[in-house]
């Protein structure tokens, strides 16, 4: 996985407390210093790979998969 999908995911973590809540995928870009466009590539790109679900608009929560597999790297050090 690229380095800027695992950015965005963990930064989509790290926003939601680690919940399945849905966010503002322009907000995960902002605060990722990405423009609407990247983050627009980026969102496309994971929803094609199933780690992210596009909601209404400009919405988008994390799969339980990439819940999963977020916190166990995070908290297998």
């Amino acid at each position: 996985m690229s380095p800027d999908f695992a950015n965005f995911l963990n930064k989509i973590y790290d926003l939601t407390g680690g919940e399945l809540r849905i966010i503002n995928q322009y907000q995960v870009g902002e605060g990722l210093e990405l423009s609407s466009k990247q983050t627009d590539k980026i969102v496309y790109e994971l929803c094609e790979t199933g780690m992210i679900k596009k909601m209404a608009r400009n919405k988008i929560v994390l799969s339980p998969y990439a819940l999963y597999v977020i916190h166990n790297s995070k908290y297998s050090d």
